[in-house]
């Protein structure tokens, strides 16, 4: 099996760390306890961290002059206290590979938090809006994964948000050497994957690496991540992720039998009617290059792109 970075990954205190929902609750998260043992996660409730107690009077988003956060119990505008604190933690943060957060939040929601007319109206619009630390989190970092716990539940959107983490986190710990031979080899690990997101800008980012206009080597850093964080910022289409299968499926197809070929072609097809059957189709891939010793396929991130302990969901 092989070696995997350990992800840093923000996470919303109340998805299973801690009971600091206004109402005094944790949520269960089976997700988050799934990956403890190959993540560092580093929790925060923005709500606590502006001095509102557990339990608390809920606080809502309200639209008036401008967005603001209320608390309707107490007609606190806490507005200039969540943006001053999520600047600042922000902006004291390290290295980390991605973010959490709790849907529907005043605080952490994306683009699922109620947006009210004013603080006593028990109607809200008909919008949805982001919370304050999530607005923080995408005007500050737009091009690092994102996700919340409700999107987690569509396969899709998971495991391109893990193998976005996972594939930033190796990047990260791999930058440090700055090294051309080192950038190559992470470049050659990952060019399926790659190609199954953008065979284009895959090219681009190998032509870059092999640095034939002698760029300093920081430099061809800086913009082999700027590509990274492009070719990585929207899930694989269909059409792309097969492409790359049947480029893997020429390093061994002469040496199978017409079954296995035709076994082949019914996964594939499985794949195109339902994506997350992938799994089972990257697990005969591995088993094949195992077989005929195919040492390039076996070390590509493409086919395992983080712990597979992470691509079974408890609920």
């Amino acid at each position: 099996m092989p070696e995997f970075p350990r992800p840093i990954i923000i996470i919303s205190k109340c998805l299973g760390f801690a009971a600091c929902r206004h109402d005094g609750e944790m949520l269960v998260f089976p997700l988050a306890e799934s990956m403890k043992p190959f993540v560092e996660f580093i929790d925060v409730c923005p709500e606590c961290e502006i001095g509102l107690g557990v339990p608390r009077k809920p606080v809502r988003i309200i639209t008036s002059d401008k967005k603001r956060l209320i608390q309707p119990a107490t007609g606190k505008d806490l507005t200039d206290e969540m943006e001053i604190f999520a600047r600042s933690y922000l902006g004291k943060l390290n290295d980390f590979d991605g973010f959490i957060l709790k849907s529907k939040s005043p605080s952490c929601g994306i683009g699922t938090t109620k947006l009210f007319p004013d603080s006593d109206n028990k109607e809200y619009l008909h919008r949805q809006e982001n919370g304050f630390f999530a607005d923080a989190v995408l005007r500050d970092y737009p091009d690092l994964p994102l996700i919340d716990e409700i999107q987690t539940d569509d396969f899709t959107l998971r495991d391109h948000f893990l193998t976005r983490v996972f594939t930033m986190s190796s990047f990260r710990e791999m930058a440090s050497s700055t090294k051309l031979h080192i950038l190559l080899e992470y470049h050659t690990t990952n060019k399926l994957l790659f190609m199954a997101y953008d065979k284009q800008l895959m090219t681009v980012m190998g032509n870059l690496v092999a640095n034939k206009e002698n760029l300093p080597v920081e430099q061809v850093y800086e913009k082999y991540l700027s590509f990274l964080l492009q070719i990585m910022s929207k899930p694989p289409a269909t059409g792309p992720v097969v492409n790359a299968m049947m480029h893997a499926f020429g390093y061994f197809s002469r040496n199978l039998s017409a079954r296995d070929k035709f076994i082949f072609m019914q996964k594939l097809q499985k794949y195109r009617e339902d994506n997350s059957s992938i799994f089972q189709l990257k697990k005969w891939f591995l088993s094949k290059s195992e077989e005929f010793n195919v040492d390039y396929l076996l070390k590509q991130t493409f086919f395992s792109p983080y712990p597979q302990e992470l691509s079974i969901v408890r609920k």
